[in-house]
Order: structure tokens, then sequence, then C-alpha cells
């Protein structure tokens, strides 16, 4: 009973991460649920009295971003509601953050950055067990599709894709891989970093096969991610003392029987989806090349503005232009300067919190590369992310490493008064 107690209020921050991640999975008045939790977090904030000066600096490189953003509409004399929008996403994920940051400080008073990494890795693996529901069993579908925001785009998403691919919960297609490829980077971490026992090692490893293969039923993004996870894998193993080597070796044996039977089980429930979830595994083996139909013509997609003025300054509009890849679309959206300020923002953030510890900052910069790869193939950003590893370093900064200091300060301060005291009373008897 003592046990379920302590597990029963660590979902309030997995539901907080699950719909930070998946904003649109629930509908808040016609509002994603970050509309919701990033007005809570900015009270929340305020009402601490703005705690964390560096927020100064996330705010103002946020700002020039929107600066830049807007002089290239302006300039355009074009006024694209897609760049209010998504500033105004990027203000409530970040106070969302504050929000599930505090929430998880609260519940376990001193938690690790593994800690952090777990309700990511676990809402990400949530994701993938309810598409999994929702794709053998029509009420659960209808459950869950009921909870999400709805539009005429989604509809026409779910119709297109539904004979193809697996359908999540709130998210679907590129997005859907790129998120679950996410979780396999950090569960490859945490496979490397955290002392677990065989129960908890062998539900982080069926967690990372499950992710995979629902990931990759999903989005066949997924597969960057996993080769991502396996790269950093490789540099903790070679090069980070600090690591549980064991686990790795463990992990790769292990994980030839669990993907065999994670092939089994993909086959058995989604057989008419095989062909094209494995199309790359195919055709690696029937012709050596890892590529697919759509990957093939890839080259034909990256286009770079002609003409001076758009490269530059861009035409102010997020528009399809004829190309998915995210450089090109960013190009024509915001020029040179737009599109290297965008993609150089998280390193702006992640070099906020930057720790001591640089296989720790290995996750982010494992991160931050994913997002730069998945660019190539459509667009995203993976900020959220960052914020959270943002708000997380802050309040250990702040409540655990600065005041343990502090104490050991006055300790030691204690301890020479003491010691001197005791040397004139010496002296004097």
């Amino acid at each position: 009973m003592s046990k379920l107690k302590q597990i029963i209020p660590m979902f309030l921050p997995l539901i907080l991460t699950f719909y930070l991640i998946y904003p649109q999975a629930l509908d808040v008045g016609g509002r994603a649920f970050t509309f919701l939790s990033g007005i809570l977090g900015f009270g929340l904030f305020a009402y601490h009295r703005f705690p964390f000066k560096e927020i100064v600096s996330v705010l103002i490189a946020m700002g020039a971003m929107y600066f830049i953003f807007y002089t290239s509409g302006w300039l355009n004399n074009v006024d694209d509601p897609y760049t209010t929008g998504y500033f105004r996403s990027q203000i409530a994920w970040l106070f969302s953050a504050y929000f599930i940051i505090f929430t998880i400080f609260k519940i376990h008073k001193k938690p690790s950055f593994n800690t952090v990494l777990l309700y990511i890795a676990a809402a990400i693996g949530l994701q993938a067990l309810i598409a999994f529901g929702m794709n053998v069993n029509d009420s659960i579908k209808d459950f869950f599709f009921s909870l999400q925001m709805q539009s005429e785009i989604t509809e026409e998403i779910l119709e297109e894709g539904a004979g193809q691919r697996i359908m999540g919960y709130g998210i679907a297609f590129f997005g859907a891989g790129a998120v679950a490829g996410l979780g396999l980077i950090i569960i490859s971490y945490l496979l490397m970093r955290m002392k677990l026992n065989n129960t908890g090692f062998i539900a982080l490893a069926l967690l990372y096969v499950f992710t995979f293969y629902i990931g990759l039923f999903m989005a066949r993004t997924t597969v960057i991610g996993a080769a991502v996870g396996l790269l950093v894998i490789a540099i903790l193993y070679l090069w980070d003392n600090r690591s549980v080597k064991k686990q790795a070796r463990i992990f790769f044996i292990s994980s030839i029987f669990m993907m065999a039977g994670g092939y089994v089980f993909a086959m058995f429930y989604f057989p008419h989806f095989s062909d094209w979830a494995f199309e790359l595994f195919t055709t690696f083996l029937r012709t050596g090349k890892l590529e697919t139909r759509s990957s093939a013509g890839l080259e034909k997609m990256f286009k770079i503005p002609t003409d001076l003025d758009t490269l530059i300054f861009g035409t102010g509009r997020m528009i399809f232009m004829g190309t998915d890849v995210g450089y090109s679309r960013m190009l024509y959206y915001v020029g040179i300067p737009g599109t290297l300020y965008f993609y150089c923002y998280p390193m702006i953030i992640a070099k906020l919190y930057q720790t001591k510890d640089w296989a720790v900052n290995l996750v982010s910069v494992a991160i931050i590369v994913y997002c730069l790869g998945l660019n190539v193939k459509g667009w995203i950003d993976l900020n959220l992310i960052i914020y959270l590893f943002f708000f997380y370093f802050m309040f250990y900064k702040y409540y655990i490493y600065i005041p343990g200091r502090n104490i050991g300060t006055r300790t030691l301060a204690s301890f020479r008064n003491e010691r001197s005291r005791r040397s004139r009373e010496s002296t004097i008897s």
C-alpha cells in the first residue's frame, strides 16, 4: 500500500509530460492542452517571483528569433498568422515545462536528470500503447479520438493514413516517428547511465523495442532516432567511465531476441503495414542501399530560392513551396539569417544549462543533432524537450546545488569559529 501511495502521485507529471509532447491530443476549449498548462505555468512562475534570472536570456533569444521572423514578413508586406502562432506555442511550451518540472520536484524532492528522462520515455511509451490499442479496438480508437482536437485536416490525415500505417493519439505521420525516435535516444542513454536491477533493465529494454516497432509503424523516421541512440550508446561505451558497460553488452545480445519477438508481434497484429514499414530493411537486403521510395527522390526536394531578396529575407510566409525539407522551407520562409538562427536557437538555450558532466550534455547534443537530421526529411523542432531540460537544471541549481553549497560553507565557517574559540580558551587557561 505504501508503495502504491508513492506511485500514484507520479501519474500527474507523466500525464502533464504526455500532453506537453502531444498537445493536440487533448482539446481544451478548442485549443491545445499547452494553452492551459502554459497559463498555469506562467502564473506559477510569477507566483514564485520569477525565480531564475536565466529566463531573461531565454526570452531575449526567443524575442530575437521573433524579430527576425517578423522583419521578414514586414519587408515582404506579409502578415502570416503562422509566425504569431509559432511563438505563442513556444511560450506555451516554455512555461508548461516549468509547471511540469515543478511537479516533478514536488513529488520526488531531489530528482535526478534520469528521473526527467524516464518521464519523457514513459510518456512516449504511453503514446505507443494507446496507438496500439486504437488500432486493434474501435472503442478505444473512438474514445481517444473524441478527446483530441478536431478539424477537417485531422480527419483527412486519419483517412489518408489509416490504411497504410498506425495512427497515433493526437499525432500522425512525420511527427509521430520523430517523437518515437526521441524516445529511443533517451532510453539508449538511460540504459548506459542508470544502474538497473533485472526488473528495471527488462522493463526499459522492452519499452525500447515496443516504442521502436509502434513508432516504425507510425512513421519510418523512427529509424533515425534508433541510429542516433545507438551512436549515443557507442560514445558512452567507449569514453564514459561512469556508464554501466555491462548493461550495454546485455542489451545488444538480448535485443536480437527482443527485436525478433517484436517482429513476430508486429507481423501478427499489423501484417498489412509490413511492406511499407520494413521497406528500408528489405531494400537494404535486396540492393545494399538504405533508402525507401520516399527517400530516393529526396535530393530533388532540396530547393533554394533563386532570387537574392528571397534568399536573404525570405517570403515571410510558411508555405509548402513544393518541398517538405525543413531547410528549404525555412529558407523560403525567413531567408538565410532566420534559418541559421532558427537551428541555432536550441543550442543557445542548451548553453545556458550545460553541466560539468559531458555525458549529460551529450543528451542535449544528441537531440539537437537528431533534429537537424530530421529536417532533411521534414520540418520540425524539439524545443519543448530543451525547455524541460532548461528548467530541470535551473531547479537543481537554485534549490539543490546552491543551498547545499551554502550549507557547506556555513558549516565550515562554524567549524572554524568553534576551533578558534577553543584555541582562545586553551590559551587563557
